[in-house]
C-alpha cells in the first residue's frame, strides 16, 4: 500500500518534537522573516541547524517556509537567507517569489524548491510547468474538489502535496487582498489580519459572512493512497505543541492502518478547533462557512483587568495548565495568556497574567491544556557557524539579474474591459493595448464577432485566474479557435499558463502574476513575456526601488479583494465603519471587491517623472465608456478621481 508522507506544522521548537513524537514523517517551519505565518514564533537558523540534524538523525525531513513576497529592498537579505539555508541543508524550501526560484535554480541549485499554494496551482499544466521551472513538488490548491484531484494525478510528472487538516481561507490562496487593503497588512507577506474571521453587516444583522469551518479529510485518506498523492500536510504553526501531537498520532494511525479512521477522528473531535468541513473534496460546500469565527470553548469576557490579572465569570473549569487565548481590541490577532496561575470562587476566575493590552468585554477561549511533556534536547546538539556572503558577493548576485524594462517614453494607456461588445466602439489610437477579460463562451464568440481590424491587432484575450483541471482542454481549443481568427495576444494570470499558449503568441501578465521585485521580473521576461504589470498591492517606494521601469501600473480599478470558489447569498454588505463592498458570482467564483475605485491617476506625472510610461486602466467591474472619458482625462492632468481610495500607494505595504 502507497503510504503519503505526513506532514506537520512546527511553529516553535515544543511543536517540533511534538510533530517527532506524534509520528510525522516531515514538518514545515518559518525563519524570522520570509515566512507566511510572521505572527508564529519560528526559528533561528542555529534552531534550523539542530532541527535539520535531529529530524535526519529520525530518518524525517525538514521543509522551510520562504512563501512571502519579496520587496526590491528586501532582495540582499534575501540573497543572504538563501546562502545561509544552504549551509543549513533542510530537505526543501517552500517559495511564492518567482526571485526565490530565479537566484535559487542560478546560484544555489543543491536547495530544492517546492511551490507553496499561495502559487495557486489548481490543475496539471500548472503542476508539470513548474517542475520544468525547477520546482521538486507543488502544493495544490485547497479548493479542488476529488474529481478534479483524480484527473490531475493522472497528467502530473511532478510530486503533489495537499492540506488535509486545519484552517481554511475563503480565498484562493495567493489571491486575497482584503487584509491588505484595510490596513496594508499582506496577506502574500505574512502578515493577514484574518479579515474572513470578522462580522459583516448585512440585511439579515452582523454575521461573519466568510469564515471558514476547520478542514478535516481523514476519511478521504484511501483515496489520496489510491491516486499516490506524494504528501499530506496539516496546517498550523500558530497552534500549540498538544494540538500538533494529537493530530499527528491520529493521521499517522489512519496512514498505517485504514481500518482505523474512526479510532483517528475520536482523537481529532477533542482538538478544541472550530467545526469541520470536507469542502469540495467531500462535496460539502453548501454548509461550510461557520457563524463561529473563533477557536476553541468559550469561557467567557473579561469583566475587570488588574495590575496583574484579568477577571472573569464563567462556569467552565479552569486548570493553570489551560491554553487561553484571547481577540485583541483591534480584531487583528488572536493571543495566547500567558498564564502564571488562576484562582477560581463561585463562577468567578481570576488569571494571573501580564494584563497589558488586555479589556473590558473581550473573549476568551479555552484552545486546550498542556498535559503531554515533550522532550525539546536534541539528541546530538550540532554547532554550526553559518558564513554570510560579503556584501560585494551579495550586490554580484543581484546585479546578475539585469533590469530588462526600458526606462521613459511616451505615456502608453492599457485598458481592460469585461464586455466584448465595447470592443466594437472603442477608439484604438488611445491604447497601446486593450485585455479583454471575457468568461470562456464570450471569448470563443469574439472569434466571430466584426470586430475593426484597428482594434483587432491590440486585444489581448485575458485567461482567467484559475482554470479547473476539467476546464483545460476547453480552453485550449477556445485559444485555438481565437488564434485561427486572428486573435494572438493573450494575458496570462499565472505563469504557469504558459503551456495553454501558441509560442508564436505575443504574452502579457497580469497584476496576479506577482512581481514584487526586479529579479521575479527578470524571471517573467526570460520566458517570453512582452509585457507585464505590477502586483496592485504594490506602493510607491517599493515601485521606485527597483531598477526595472517597463512594468504597467494599475491606476484605476477595483480589487478583487476576496476571489473564492466558495459562493455566498449577500451581494453586498458593509464593513463597521459603514464601508459598502460588493460581492458578486462570475463563472462559478465568488469575487469581493469595494465600491469604491482604486485610483492612482493623480501619481501620473510623479511615476512618468521617475520613468515609468505604461500604466492600466480597467474598467472591467462596470465597462462604463462615460467614466473612461472621466479616468481619461483624470490620467492626462494627473488628478484623483473623485470618491476613489489609495489602497497601499500611499499608507504603504508592510
Amino acid at each position: 500500500m502507497f503510504k503519503p508522507e505526513l506532514l506537520l506544522p512546527a511553529g516553535t521548537l515544543d511543536s517540533f518534537f511534538a510533530a517527532m513524537e506524534g509520528g510525522a514523517d516531515a514538518v514545515y517551519l518559518g525563519l524570522k522573516k520570509f515566512n507566511a505565518r510572521n505572527r508564529a514564533r519560528n526559528f533561528s537558523y542555529a534552531d534550523l541547524v539542530n532541527v535539520v540534524a535531529e529530524a535526519h538523525s529520525r530518518g524525517r525531513k525538514v521543509y522551510v517556509t520562504l512563501n512571502t513576497l519579496i520587496k526590491n529592498t528586501e532582495l540582499s537579505e534575501l540573497v543572504e537567507t538563501l546562502s545561509a539555508l544552504s549551509q543549513c541543508r533542510p530537505d526543501a524550501l517552500i517559495i511564492q517569489d518567482l526571485a526565490v526560484a530565479n537566484i535559487v535554480r542560478r546560484f544555489f541549485p543543491d536547495l530544492q524548491i517546492h511551490a507553496s499554494t499561495q502559487m495557486s496551482v489548481h490543475n496539471s499544466l500548472s503542476s508539470n510547468y513548474l517542475k520544468e521551472c525547477g520546482f521538486s513538488r507543488v502544493v495544490l490548491a485547497r479548493e479542488l474538489t476529488m474529481h478534479e484531484l483524480s484527473q490531475l494525478m493522472k497528467s502530473v510528472n511532478v510530486e503533489t502535496e495537499i492540506f488535509i487538516h486545519g484552517a481554511l481561507c475563503y480565498s484562493v490562496s495567493g489571491q486575497c487582498l482584503f487584509s491588505s487593503y484595510l490596513g496594508g497588512n499582506s496577506a502574500n507577506r505574512g502578515l493577514c489580519t484574518q479579515v474572513c474571521r470578522r462580522n459583516f453587516k448585512t440585511v439579515n444583522g452582523s454575521v461573519p459572512l466568510f469564515s471558514m469551518k476547520d478542514f478535516q479529510l481523514v476519511d478521504l485518506i484511501p483515496d489520496f493512497a489510491r491516486l499516490k498523492v506524494s504528501s499530506l500536510k496539516v496546517e498550523g504553526r500558530m497552534k500549540t505543541p498538544d494540538y500538533v501531537y494529537n493530530v499527528a498520532r491520529a493521521y499517522r494511525m489512519a496512514i498505517d492502518d485504514h481500518s482505523r479512521i474512526d479510532e483517528a477522528k475520536e482523537i481529532l473531535a477533542s482538538d478544541f478547533a472550530r467545526e469541520k468541513t470536507q469542502w469540495f473534496m467531500g462535496h460539502d460546500v453548501k454548509n461550510a462557512v461557520t457563524h463561529n469565527s473563533e477557536t476553541g470553548l468559550l469561557v467567557g469576557s473579561i469583566e475587570k483587568v488588574e495590575n496583574d490579572c484579568i477577571v472573569l465569570a464563567s462556569d467552565v473549569k479552569l486548570s493553570d495548565n489551560a491554553k487561553l487565548r484571547c481577540r485583541n481590541a483591534s480584531d487583528t490577532d488572536a493571543e495566547f495568556i500567558k498564564i502564571r496561575r488562576i484562582e477560581s470562587s463561585e463562577g468567578k476566575h481570576r488569571i494571573y497574567c501580564n494584563a497589558e493590552g488586555y479589556s473590558v468585554g473581550q473573549a476568551v477561549y479555552l484552545v486546550g491544556y498542556e498535559n503531554h511533556p515533550f522532550a525539546t534536547k536534541f539528541r546530538r546538539p550540532v554547532s554550526k557557524k553559518i558564513f554570510f556572503p560579503s556584501p560585494q558577493k551579495v550586490e554580484s548576485i543581484r546585479r546578475a539579474f539585469p533590469a530588462v524594462g526600458s526606462r521613459g517614453g511616451e505615456l502608453r494607456l492599457f485598458l481592460r474591459v469585461s464586455d466584448s461588445k465595447i470592443l466594437k466602439s472603442l477608439n484604438p489610437n488611445k491604447f497601446e493595448a486593450v485585455f479583454a477579460k471575457l468568461s470562456v463562451s464570450d471569448a470563443d464568440a469574439l472569434a466571430s464577432m466584426p470586430i475593426p481590424r484597428e482594434t483587432k491587432q491590440k486585444i489581448f484575450i485575458e485567461l482567467p485566474k484559475y482554470i479547473s483541471e476539467l476546464r483545460i482542454d476547453v480552453w485550449r481549443n477556445v485559444i485555438s479557435h481565437l488564434c485561427s481568427a486572428g486573435y494572438t495576444r493573450f494575458v496570462l494570470s499565472n505563469i504557469s499558463q504558459l503551456p495553454l499558449v501558441p509560442k508564436t503568441c505575443i504574452l502579457a501578465t497580469n497584476e496576479n502574476v506577482y512581481l514584487m521585485n526586479d529579479i521575479a521580473v527578470n524571471f517573467i521576461k526570460s520566458q517570453g513575456v512582452r509585457y507585464y504589470t505590477y502586483p496592485s498591492e504594490s506602493d510607491y517606494p517599493n515601485l521606485i526601488s527597483g531598477r526595472d521601469r517597463g512594468g504597467i501600473i494599475p491606476i484605476y480599478f477595483h480589487p478583487d479583494l476576496f476571489y473564492s470558489r466558495q459562493p455566498i447569498s449577500e451581494t453586498e454588505f458593509y464593513d463597521d465603519a459603514k464601508h459598502k463592498y460588493d460581492c458578486v458570482n462570475k463563472q462559478g467564483f465568488t469575487i469581493v471587491t469595494d465600491k469604491n475605485p482604486v485610483s492612482w491617476t493623480q501619481n501620473v506625472s510623479k511615476f512618468s517623472n521617475k520613468g515609468f510610461c505604461r500604466f492600466l486602466i480597467d474598467i472591467s467591474y462596470d465597462n462604463n465608456l462615460v467614466r473612461l472619458s472621466e479616468i481619461l482625462h483624470a490620467v492626462r492632468n494627473s488628478v484623483k478621481i473623485p470618491g476613489s481610495t489609495d489602497f497601499n500607494m500611499k499608507k504603504g505595504l508592510k
